[in-house]
Parts: C-alpha cells; sequence; structure tokens
C-alpha cells in the first residue's frame, strides 16, 4: 500500500491539488499498490478579486457553495481505498518528493553514473520500481509538489503509457459547459497572468509585471488584431492594465464571460465553488490557438499539461518577467540557452534547483524520456 499526503497538507490552491492527487495516482498505477491519499480538504485560496467589494455580490456564489474536492471535479479511475494499517512493519518513510525520482532496475543498470542518469536526476535520489516492492508500507509524508513528468525516468513508450492514466478528465457537466463556450468563442487565443499576492511571493524569483515590457511583448506575441484574447486571471480590477497591454485586441475576460452569458449553465453546475470556474478557465484556455502563461503558476502548469494532453500542443509560453527574459530573444522567443538530454538541461533560467525542475512550470512531455 502507499500512504501519500496532499502537497503541505491540502492547504493550497486547487491547481496544486490537482497535481499531487495525479501524481500519487500514477505511483499507485505505476506500482500496482492501492493509494490512501491523506489530506484531501477544500482548497484554500479564492480569486483574490472576490474580496473586492466591486466583485463581491456578482461573484458571491463561488465562496457560499458547497466546497469540492479534485475527487469530486476529476473523472480518474483510481486504487484509492479509505483506510491503511499503519501499524505494517515492512516500512519505507520518505518525505519531499521533489528530491527524489522512479525509475526501474532495468534503467538503473543501463544508465546508472551516465550523464543521462545525472542530467535526468540533477541531483535527486533514484528510487526503483523493484526496491519499492519490497515494502508493505510505502510512507510519503511532508510532500512537495512535483510534475509527473519529471518524477518518472522510463522509456518513452511506457512513460507515456504511464502518463495516459493520469490524463486529466473532468466531470461530464463541466466537460460539456466548456466545449459549448468554446464553440461560441470560435478562434481565439488566451493569456494567464497571476495578480494579487503572487508578486509579493515571487519577487524574490524576479517575478515582475512591466506594462511596457508586456505591451511590447503582446504586439509580437498577437500579431492578428482581429483574434480575440481570452484572459484567465485573478485580477479583474487590472482591466486598465489589460487594455493598455492588448491596446488593439478585443479582449473577453473568462470569469466574466461565464457570469454573463452562460450563468444559467453554471450555477446548474454540480460544483458552483472557485474550484469548478478554475476548470473552466483552464480548459479553455487550453483550447487557445496561442496561450501564454505565467511562470511559476500551477494554474498556468495545469493548462499547459491540457495542452499537451489533448491537443499535442508543446509550445509553453510565459509572459516576459525578468527572469523569462534571461532565456528570451529580442523579438520574444523562448529559446534554449544550453544544450541537454533532456528538457530542463535547455533552460537556465527554469531549472536551477530541484523544486523549480519540480513543479515551477510544466515540461514538453517528449522531452522529458528517452527513446
Amino acid at each position: 500500500m502507499i500512504y501519500y499526503e496532499n502537497a503541505s497538507r491540502g492547504e493550497e490552491g486547487f491547481n496544486t491539488h490537482v497535481l499531487s492527487y495525479t501524481l500519487a495516482v500514477s505511483l499507485s498505477n505505476f506500482l500496482e499498490r492501492e493509494l490512501y491519499f491523506a489530506f484531501e480538504i477544500p482548497s484554500s485560496t479564492p480569486p483574490d478579486y472576490v474580496n473586492n467589494e466591486k466583485f463581491r455580490d456578482r461573484f458571491a456564489i463561488l465562496v457560499e457553495s458547497e466546497r469540492s474536492l479534485v475527487s469530486d471535479l476529476l473523472v480518474l479511475p483510481t486504487r484509492r481505498v479509505q483506510e491503511v494499517d499503519a501499524s505494517l512493519t515492512r516500512k519505507l518513510e520518505l518525505q519531499l518528493v521533489y528530491s527524489y525520482f522512479v525509475t526501474t532496475e532495468a534503467m538503473k543498470q543501463r544508465f546508472g553514473g551516465t550523464m543521462i542518469w545525472d542530467s535526468f536526476s540533477v541531483g535527486r535520489i533514484g528510487l526503483t520500481k523493484e526496491h519499492l516492492q519490497e515494502f508493505d508500507l510505502i510512507e510519503w509524508t511532508h510532500t512537495k509538489l512535483s510534475h509527473a513528468s519529471v518524477f518518472y525516468f522510463l522509456p518513452r513508450d511506457e512513460k507515456n503509457e504511464l502518463l495516459d492514466t493520469i490524463q486529466l478528465r473532468y466531470i461530464e457537466p463541466i466537460e460539456q459547459l466548456a466545449v459549448k463556450i468554446i464553440t461560441q468563442l470560435g478562434n481565439f487565443d488566451a493569456v494567464h497572468l497571476r495578480f494579487g499576492d503572487f508578486e509579493e511571493i515571487y519577487r524574490s524569483d524576479d517575478f515582475t509585471i512591466d506594462a511596457d515590457v508586456f505591451a511590447d511583448f503582446a504586439r509580437s506575441a498577437f500579431p492578428d488584431r482581429d483574434i480575440p484574447i481570452v484572459i484567465a486571471t485573478d485580477g479583474l480590477e487590472e482591466k486598465e492594465f489589460f487594455q493598455r497591454i492588448f491596446e488593439a485586441h478585443q479582449v473577453i475576460f473568462i470569469d466574466e464571460l461565464i457570469f454573463t452569458d452562460f450563468f444559467d449553465d453554471y450555477r446548474t453546475l454540480p460544483f458552483t465553488d472557485f474550484n469548478a470556474l478554475t476548470v473552466l478557465n483552464q480548459l479553455i484556455c487550453a483550447a487557445a490557438g496561442r496561450f501564454v502563461g505565467t511562470y511559476r503558476s500551477t494554474f498556468t502548469g495545469i493548462i499547459h499539461r491540457l495542452r499537451q494532453e489533448r491537443y499535442a500542443r508543446r509550445d509553453l509560453d510565459f509572459f516576459p518577467d525578468d527572469k523569462v527574459m534571461r532565456v528570451m530573444t529580442d523579438d520574444f522567443r523562448i529559446v534554449p540557452d544550453r544544450q541537454g538530454f533532456f528538457e530542463w538541461n535547455r533552460y537556465s533560467a527554469f531549472a536551477e534547483e530541484h523544486s523549480a525542475i519540480a513543479w515551477k512550470r510544466e515540461w514538453d512531455r517528449q522531452l522529458s524520456a528517452i527513446d
């Protein structure tokens, strides 16, 4: 059996929960072991604008509704159980998921001690399937986030087969409403930009919002002014900023679109809290022709994941904050600044330490495995 604690014991946002839950399920699938997933509690971070008096009444349903869990909204076959026997003696206790990766004995025998092994691990500890199977109980406690794409060192076909078992598919009413909205929008591009506490939290990691730089970027990234830009953001009160950087485009704020044109549909969903609205935002952005997100945001990471899973789109674009600019050309294209076997080896700005590799952005699935 596997005992796996939700990242930060569940006291974070919905997207953090999605990443933690799906990684735990993938490990259960990989080892073919039952999973006890602990600390699945309602996520704690509604969009910042719901605390703004200007928006509070209009969006009251988001915080007054029954709170949903990831397992309420995500359709994902699992081996999950509701009881665990902690008295088992053959027990392996592990912490800090991002300090490890999982592989097989065959892969370790083939690549251990080579540049390929070191390039994948970047200092992390490799655990083999065969070693893990020696224990009756595998306890992952005090877990931190890690994308499944960087957690498994496996041959490409085997890895893709495993990752396919945790593809994101949400309950049908949400999926149907997303399709309805996407169909009405037609041809569109999309962005996700974080405001709120994000600036304070990641200021030391060179997160900056510069209207002039972002406006220059937008003119380069979205040259066709006839294609509307749909916007997912926690900063609805920042409309003047968005109008400034997308001055020649029609801009559509997804949350307002849903609550204006699709509110009757929305309020009939099984859950109408801010998690349901989050999922709709992500499904819509994933379907865009071009999508640009916020580096370090798990919200953006889920959109990039959906784009890869559903549309085979591997364009992982970010707004040009100071860190992202380190690997951008003068015409705002993100390009590798070094060589490497795996995608995280190729961008110095995005792979400074374990946690950055693990969750600060999603990675190109095809560049996270070997043939």
